[in-house]
């Protein structure tokens, strides 16, 4: 089940700059400026940040302010941006910290069977002999695999569940659940039979 994030942060029904609702998606932070000339050093929060140089507008800050993306292109760990009249030093300064959004509808296509870590926040998880386990809260990712950080609704305790296809049976979006299969003992006291 390998989920992917095309964004960190998501916001739904925040609005555009016409006005309308839009759902957004995070795809970087600006962590500095690069340079004397207004370029930026962006954190990308995406598996894809190659994105950058295909996108045509970021949204900066709160207030989505669009700025057409001049050039783009990987620096290390991070990707250096140069947006439309953003041509010094202190105008890029003023940008620092901010969120770069995109519209939602500008997500990369996945193959079949993955799933952007954002979708799976939210969802019900019940376990395969119908027992409802709580909701993924987060989702924790690492050089290994994701964890599924999964919330008990009634004592608030977390459990992380790693997201694997061997405890992962079916992911629904649509229908707001995770069917699992976990191993005796991660959601039960049951530790005797996992061995």
């Amino acid at each position: 089940m390998p989920a992917r994030r095309d964004a960190q942060h998501t916001r739904g029904g925040a609005m555009d700059a016409g006005g309308e609702a839009q759902d957004w998606v995070a795809v970087g932070e600006v962590a500095a400026p690069f340079g004397m000339r207004g370029e930026l050093k962006v954190r990308p929060l995406t598996d894809f940040p190659e994105r950058f140089a295909h996108t045509e507008t970021l949204y900066a800050g709160e207030d989505h302010t669009p700025y057409a993306v001049e050039t783009a292109r990987l620096h290390g760990a991070q990707v250096v941006v140069r947006l439309a009249g953003i041509a010094s030093v202190e105008a890029a300064e003023a940008l620092r910290g901010e969120m770069l959004w995109i519209p939602a509808s500008e997500l990369m296509p996945l193959p079949q069977d993955s799933y952007y870590l954002h979708d799976l926040v939210g969802l019900r998880v019940r376990h395969v002999n119908g027992r409802v386990l709580g909701v993924v809260g987060d989702v924790l990712t690492g050089v290994g695999n994701d964890l599924l950080v999964v919330r008990d609704p009634q004592t608030g305790a977390e459990t992380l569940l790693p997201a694997v296809k061997a405890f992962i049976k079916r992911v629904d979006v649509a229908g707001g659940e995770l069917l699992v299969e976990p191993v005796p003992g991660l959601f039960d006291d049951r530790f005797e039979e996992a061995r």
